[in-house]
């Protein structure tokens, strides 16, 4: 998706704008901004106002939370298609998580004024953002579950099949959403313990690594030995 895009083509997309005539997009399209970033580049910072929402167009970012002594821990991942910021643009409040480009990307801003003014103008687009955060809300549960369960290595695999979401049974190779650094950040643990949570799961015969490609040999039996997701 790194050619010309149509804002408004991107907007409907999303399931937050999903369903949305060509007028409102039009007008959702008008207070969307276009960022480009490079690797490593800030979108923006823990305690920034929130101004708006995002969604990545191609790329991956990460969001992050301050540490004690300037540490950081990556809380989530975001990949092409989805998008973050709703409830902290709802709540008003300043960004609780900084933003960072983890390849090249391009991200879009849809500013709160235009999102306001499209839940006053449309009682429906209302129950749609409040059915889209719920969705969301959800999800977090389900993942913050998934990481408090079992040993590291089956919260790996867990982790792995919720991100990458390969078919459900056989052979799949998948690529890992970001960098082996930046996913042990991301499940709490340090970048030597996820090294040898890969090499168990290879010793189990249940992956095989190169690099940050993955080839997993019987998705099923993956999930059987993960445990209930």
């Amino acid at each position: 998706m790194r050619g010309k895009i149509k804002t408004e083509a991107f907007l409907a997309n999303l399931p937050l704008f999903s369903g949305l005539g060509p007028e409102e997009l039009a007008r959702l399209a008008a207070g969307t901004t276009r960022i480009s970033l490079r690797r490593g580049e800030v979108l923006f910072r823990q305690g920034e106002p929130s101004t708006g929402l995002h969604a990545v167009v191609y790329g991956r970012l990460a969001l992050t939370v301050r540490l004690p002594r300037g540490k950081e821990r990556v809380s989530a991942i975001i990949g092409a298609g989805r998008s973050f910021g709703e409830a902290i643009l709802f709540l008003e409040k300043p960004y609780i998580v900084g933003a960072k480009a983890l390849t090249d990307a391009l991200v879009l801003h849809v500013a709160r004024e235009a999102i306001f003014g499209e839940i006053e103008r449309n009682p429906a687009f209302a129950r749609k953002v409040i059915a889209a955060l719920s969705q969301k809300l959800e999800a977090t549960v389900g993942e913050l579950d998934l990481l408090a369960q079992g040993s590291g290595s089956r919260r790996f695999a867990s982790w792995l099949l919720h991100e990458t979401r390969p078919a459900e049974g056989g052979a799949v190779t998948v690529a890992l959403p970001a960098s082996k650094r930046a996913i042990a950040s991301r499940l709490n643990v340090s970048p030597e313990h996820l090294s040898r949570i890969l090499r168990e799961l290879a010793a189990e015969g249940l992956v095989q690594v190169s690099g940050r490609t993955l080839h997993i040999g019987d998705v099923a039996r993956l999930r059987a030995w993960a445990g209930p997701a």
